[in-house]
């Protein structure tokens, strides 16, 4: 096990830097700067030389990947072209915003998509199954930001109230937190819990009509026991797989209910970075999301062997 993980971390490390190296040079393929946004008509062509060469814009790019990489590795994320603001500091401050919420998406589609998935899989082909599997589908289908939109928007028309907007940290009040975050965290886990309850459904199905899980039957075990204790466990690894991919994606894709609901997230701060050409912003929140989806997947991979003994790590 030890020796696995070793070498999936020595693993990481060149995929970390060939993520980099691409986001380096595609966010400098786009044509125009940060210098372009900042002097528009206004600046004579020597006031853009002089400001691209106080931000560092005027050394070959490999040059600027160098030193960026080089700050990198001593924990020196940048500062911001637009704001000169330590870019470190501004992750510090969104990131546990997004986690946040993306944490809270996953545990709802966990809390629904399960015990629906193992509903509809127990009680095939019934009326509760068909009901299950149609619900499933209208929330793959709805788009979650036209969803997080009725829930702003009907509540407001129907009843003038609406759900809270904007943050409050969690320390400072837990359950106004809770509150803010109970209505994006809804709408964007709506469609993962949908795709776990057809992935829980499917494994499920598959495993029950397995000779083992027959035995069980025949033993006169309780229903509950065979499905969860035994059925359960070994139908559990592609869901796992889907889990873990929706954290990761969620990280860098809830920039549409942030910009609804009011959040500060990394979404956000990305969405704005790419519009300003901040390059220093772009590069190092891609970074930090690569490491993370990276390291969410070797997790993944360890959790297996929890719930597939027969998996094992050399």
């Amino acid at each position: 096990m030890r020796r696995y993980v070793t070498q999936r971390l020595i693993l990481m490390i060149p995929v970390i830097i060939l993520v980099s190296v691409g986001t380096f040079l595609l966010i400098r393929v786009v044509p125009g700067d940060i210098v372009d946004l900042k002097c528009g008509n206004r600046c004579t062509e020597k006031d853009r030389e002089s400001l691209r060469e106080k931000l560092g814009l005027n050394d070959p790019a490999p040059v600027q990947y160098v030193k960026w990489m080089g700050d990198v590795f001593q924990g020196d994320l940048g500062n911001s072209l637009l704001t000169t603001q330590p870019v470190s500091k501004e992750i510090r401050k969104r990131f546990p915003v997004t986690a946040e919420l993306a944490v809270m998406a996953v545990l709802f589609s966990v809390l629904t998509g399960i015990p629906a998935g193992i509903i509809a899989a127990v009680r095939q082909d019934t009326p509760l199954d068909y009901v299950v599997r149609v619900t499933s589908i209208m929330g793959l289908a709805v788009p979650g930001f036209w969803l997080a939109s009725l829930v702003i928007t009907l509540p407001a028309v129907w009843w003038h109230t609406g759900p809270p907007l904007g943050h409050t940290p969690l320390m400072d009040d837990p359950v106004s937190n809770v509150k803010a975050y109970l209505a994006p965290a809804i709408t964007l886990g709506l469609a993962q819990g949908a795709l776990i309850m057809r992935l829980t459904r499917s494994g499920l199905i598959e495993v029950l009509n397995q000779d083992y899980i027959r035995t069980a039957w025949s033993k006169g075990l309780r229903e509950r026991s065979v499905v969860i204790r035994h059925a359960l466990q070994n139908a559990m690894i592609p869901v796992i797989t889907v889990m873990g991919l929706q954290f990761t994606v969620l990280l860098g894709g809830t920039v549409i209910q942030e910009q609804i609901f009011l959040l500060p997230g990394i979404g956000s701060y990305l969405l704005a970075a790419i519009t300003q050409r901040d390059y220093p912003v772009i590069q190092a929140t891609i970074l930090l999301l690569t490491a993370i989806y990276v390291a969410v997947n070797l997790l993944v991979d360890l959790l297996y062997g929890y719930f597939d003994p027969r998996i094992r790590y050399s």
